[in-house]
């Protein structure tokens, strides 16, 4: 317990094993897909919301290890509020969009998000991103 703590990992990893995620995304079928693949890779507990008030909610309940963020809804925002509180300060965000630009990027990680993907991606690209920004080994084997 002790190692966890100081190493940054959730005391409750300890009892499902899985590390927790947290997808924010209007896009259905894309939230489909991500929670879908990240679930079957045996390692993820996801949550999903579609957007950045059901984000501010869930995260304060779930206590997510990760946030996969669409920018687009008000990622810059969503960032700011989960970096003000104390509380959140070892949830890592990963930021998505197709339609943002180099400056936006910037604006976001100066707000707080931790990485940031240009869609389209391949979700197995995500998974990478995850378990680097959580410290996990990847397991490739699970990916092809």
């Amino acid at each position: 317990y002790r190692f966890m703590k100081d190493n940054g990992i959730p005391p409750d990893a300890l009892e499902s094993g899985k590390r927790k995620v947290l997808l924010v995304d209007d896009d259905p079928d894309l939230v489909k897909m991500m929670s879908e693949i990240l679930k079957d890779a045996g390692r993820f507990e996801v949550r999903v919301v579609d957007n950045g008030f059901n984000a501010g909610m869930m995260i304060k309940e779930f206590q997510p290890d990760v946030m996969v963020l669409d920018a687009d809804i008000n990622g810059k925002e969503v960032c700011q509020r989960v970096r003000a509180d104390e509380g959140l300060n070892e949830v890592k965000i990963i930021c998505i969009s197709s339609m943002i630009e180099d400056d936006n990027i910037a604006e976001l990680k100066t707000a707080g998000a931790d990485d940031f993907m240009h869609r389209p991606f391949e979700v197995e690209q995500l998974i990478e991103r995850i378990c680097e920004i959580l410290n996990m080994e990847v397991a490739r084997e699970k990916l092809a």
